[in-house]
């Protein structure tokens, strides 16, 4: 896990959050340009720092740890989901519930997924 997969994640994570660079630097107490530079993968994110991004964006620390996978064009994106309203909105609802209720949330769209696979074979 490269500190330019980690800084991809922390981007995406506050865009989602509807936030700015400005805006995310000021509630975790550090620079706008320290904040791109982590962004970048330019400069060393250290856990302590990280727990705040994660805590401020509602993200499990996890979130920032996953690889992301890289589409035929290049681009990078979760796991080919980029662009798709629906993930978008889902990924959305999660970060607000709390980690029972994600594991809930998780639990209940493994079932789904198994139901599906044992619907159509």
């Amino acid at each position: 896990m490269g500190y330019k997969s980690i800084g991809k994640r922390l981007q995406m994570a506050r865009e989602d959050a509807g936030l700015s660079q400005e805006q995310l630097a000021a509630r975790i107490g550090c620079s706008q340009s320290t904040l791109s530079n982590y962004e970048k993968g330019r400069r060393r994110l250290y856990l302590a720092q990280l727990e705040k991004i994660a805590e401020e964006l509602q993200k499990p620390i996890e979130y920032f740890m996953q690889p992301l996978a890289e589409d035929a064009a290049g681009s990078t994106t979760e796991g080919g989901w980029a662009g798709d309203p629906d993930a978008k909105t889902l990924m959305a609802a999660l970060a607000k519930l709390s980690p029972a209720g994600r594991r809930l949330a998780v639990d209940f769209v493994l079932w789904l997924a198994q139901r599906e696979e044992k619907t159509d074979a």
